[in-house]
């Protein structure tokens, strides 16, 4: 891929759990494109509260929604899920290397694509009615959006979401998310402990 090797040619860093990476209000001339580890992106509401609206991982470009502008103020916070490390790559050298070659641009709009895709599923999922089909759904969206197989352990691939992590996702509080947890594990639908978090996709149907 044209990207990839293009963007090798930036520094590569590092970074560790609970790093915040970019803030909201932020002005960034930076892009970050993923390596390995996850980073999580997040609106905190008036009350405090935080609401966990996407993850970020391996080949991912961050922060998308300022992908394209030179200015303006980011308008959520980038965390780290996970250690990693990720290309820092100059924004104004990506955007004119995308305006100055067809094919490049191309590939970016292909990538955006995708990622308006998995955006659209993303709001699907927490649009479902109950707490429980959100969690249903969402859990469903991570393994299918990270993994291929039917049979996803979070845990193995990186992905370590704790159930305050999920309960932000779907809006919900982390009791009332452990209680569904718990019964989703009880139907056979997840597998859980210190050591895994597994999906079983199959049975999600």
């Amino acid at each position: 891929m044209e990207i990839i090797d293009y963007i090798k040619k930036y520094p590569l860093r590092e970074f560790h759990k609970g790093d915040i990476l970019l803030s909201e209000g932020q002005q960034s001339a930076r892009l970050f494109a993923l390596v390995h580890g996850y980073i999580k992106v997040t609106s905190i509401h008036d009350d405090g509260s935080e609401k966990l609206l996407w993850i970020e991982g391996r080949y991912d470009i961050a922060p998308t929604e300022k992908l394209f502008s030179l200015s303006g103020e980011l308008s959520f916070f980038y965390t780290a899920l996970s250690d990693g490390s990720y290309y820092d790559i100059d924004k104004s050298e990506f955007i004119a290397k995308a305006k100055a070659d067809p094919a490049f641009m191309a590939e970016v709009a292909n990538s955006m694509s995708d990622h308006y895709d998995d955006l659209l599923k993303r709001v699907d999922s927490i649009g479902q009615t109950s707490i429980r089909e959100k969690l249903v759904a969402t859990l469903r969206y991570i393994a299918e959006r990270f993994s291929a197989s039917d049979q996803v352990d979070l845990f193995e691939l990186g992905l370590k979401l704790t159930h305050s992590d999920i309960a932000a996702m779907i809006g919900s509080t982390r009791e009332t998310t452990s209680l569904e947890l718990h019964a989703l594990k009880d139907a056979g639908l997840i597998d859980y402990d210190r050591t895994k978090f597994i999906v079983n996709l199959s049975k999600m149907t």
